[in-house]
């Protein structure tokens, strides 16, 4: 996501005058900015101001874009409710939803993505919608497998058609800008954070598990044929391995000797069994699986005795448990970095923005709001009513 203050950086030198190299215009007043910025509009009973930002009863109603997609929006509860209850239930069973949604941090996507909107102006619109559209075709193709009726009703479930998806992640956007800018001021991400953060994640992130694949002949000392009742099956069986070692190393296909001449059941797929952890070998197979803990890929060991069998191994695959290496994932762990960036801007900007909010009594906004969606869900239901 940090690319959005990399695109939008574009946009916004006209409207910030300043550029991404930090070349700036000579700094505002103090009075300036808070006449710019955190000057109080006329109270109105329909909107509420925090931190310089307007917020209104269709702000509050959007759906944030971790609600619940399987259920009735808030919106659609809420008008169910007012076409069954009487006013005063509603209003009393309705005002903690309203104030939980404010709080659970809406009024910080609104105000920064208002802020954003502020700063950028009109010339961040093109590149907006260019986001919000890719967005809207992502959600289409990916998660809908290209069906646009299955993605409309998708939308539909969640409150929503295509345009206000669309400006749903444009404020989302927005907002997003904000924190990345004050991403973009922070200092470079040092070597040695990067070396901190992989070891500080390695146990999660990139951890290899162990895994071992080995190749099979089998000789079963009950399996083999007897030339006579006096011939010891163990020494005929250990021989037949001797001699089919031999054959191996002298460079015969391991595959097609264990197809002629193993009895394991998967001889037919020349005695390859399949990847597994070397701690996950059963009897007898922990035993070749000790064996092998020293040897290397392409290596072949034998005959091993084991259960009344003689083994011949071949190691197919190996890999030793350990961590991905660091020159491998330094990338990701400088992600996971900005992550972390990223996540204490918003909780900073949040704690900033909420010590405003406190400041701010959203009671009447609350009311207002409540009382005006009960109204008109009320007058929806009595024409749709007198239609029937």
């Amino acid at each position: 996501m940090h690319i959005v203050f990399a695109l939008l950086c574009l946009v916004a030198l006209p409207a910030l005058g300043t550029g991404c190299a930090g070349h700036k215009k000579p700094t505002l007043t103090e009075e300036e900015i808070r006449q710019r910025t955190y000057a109080q509009l006329p109270a109105r009973p329909d909107e509420i101001v925090i931190s310089g930002e307007t917020i209104t009863c269709e702000d509050v109603m959007i759906s944030p874009p971790d609600e619940d997609t399987t259920g009735p929006t808030l919106k659609e509860r809420l008008e169910t409710w007012a076409k069954t209850v009487p006013f005063d239930q509603f209003m009393t069973e309705a005002r903690p939803l309203i104030q939980q949604r404010l709080n659970r941090n809406i009024i910080t996507r609104i105000v920064l993505s208002k802020r954003a909107r502020r700063e950028l102006g009109d010339k961040s619109d093109d590149a907006l919608d260019k986001m919000a559209e890719k967005e809207l075709r992502r959600f289409i193709l990916e998660e809908n497998s290209g069906d646009g009726a299955k993605a409309d009703a998708a939308l539909q479930r969640r409150g929503m058609n295509r345009t206000t998806f669309k400006e749903r992640r444009k404020r989302d956007l927005l907002a997003q800008y904000v924190i990345d800018s004050r991403l973009h001021r922070n200092r470079p991400i040092t070597y040695g954070e990067i070396v901190a953060k992989y070891n500080e994640i390695k146990d999660q992130e990139y951890l290899q598990e162990g895994s071992l694949q080995l190749r099979l002949i089998d000789i079963e000392v009950a399996k083999v044929p007897l030339a006579g009742p006096n011939e010891d099956p163990v020494e005929k069986a250990k021989q037949l391995a001797e001699d089919l070692r031999k054959r191996v190393d002298s460079g015969e296909d391991f595959a097609e000797l264990a197809k002629q001449h193993s009895n394991d059941p998967r001889s037919g797929q020349g005695g390859l069994l399949r990847p597994r952890a070397p701690d996950a070998f059963a009897e007898p197979y922990d035993v070749l699986a000790k064996a092998a803990k020293d040897m290397k890929q392409g290596q072949v060991a034998g005959p091993i005795e084991a259960a009344g069998r003689f083994f011949i191994m071949k190691v197919e695959a190996k890999q030793d448990q350990g961590y991905k290496p660091l020159a491998e994932v330094q990338g990701q762990v400088r992600e996971e970095i900005l992550r972390d960036r990223r996540r204490i801007a918003l909780e900073e900007l949040e704690a900033e923005i909420g010590q405003q909010a406190l400041a701010v009594d959203t009671t009447q906004f609350v009311d207002y709001c409540l009382e005006k969606l009960y109204r008109q869900a009320r007058a929806s239901d009595s024409v749709e009513s007198g239609t029937k």
